[in-house]
């Protein structure tokens, strides 16, 4: 076999491997809102249907029947939550979207308002304050966010043990 043949075969498969991996990567970033809304939309579902909702519904309040397992409950989903705020986040920062870069400044601040409502929620008494800055914080990212096109909707997904 000459070298040129002994050469040839392995080059096609690097130049195929090319080919085919180019298009791959540029389809990630293509699907950065897509991403990032979906994310997004399951962390505001666990939020407003196990935390918000409860609340506003005074299943919070001392007193109330089924109180501790509430709290409970609404701590993992915000727990949850938070873990998908920072996917989200990092699918903003990695991002070459002049929409997703804006909004990543916002999700620092909902991380935070999602760190004080988890701390209150540890402590058995939710603070009113906190828990109405979050919820100012996903409104305040969702009206940008579907503003600039690309809707935040609340994305129904099952969160284990909950």
């Amino acid at each position: 076999m000459t070298p040129s043949r002994r050469f040839a075969r392995p080059a096609l498969v690097l130049a195929t491997l090319g080919l085919i991996a180019g298009p791959l990567s540029t389809s990630h970033a293509l699907l950065d809102k897509t991403r990032f809304a979906a994310h997004l939309g399951v962390a505001y579902y666990a939020f407003h249907h196990w935390v918000l909702s409860p609340y506003q519904a005074g299943q919070f309040a001392s007193g109330s029947a089924g109180r501790t397992g509430r709290l409970v409950k609404g701590g993992l989903a915000l727990l949850f939550a938070a873990h998908e705020v920072n996917v989200a986040e990092k699918v903003a920062h990695g991002s070459s979207d002049p929409l997703l870069q804006k909004l990543d400044a916002q999700l620092v601040n909902l991380k935070d308002s999602m760190g004080r409502v988890g701390a209150s929620l540890k402590s058995g008494q939710l603070n009113a304050a906190d828990l109405q800055s979050l919820d100012s914080a996903t409104t305040s990212i969702g009206s940008a966010s579907a503003a600039a096109g690309q809707p935040i909707r609340d994305v129904a997904a099952p969160i284990p043990g909950l």
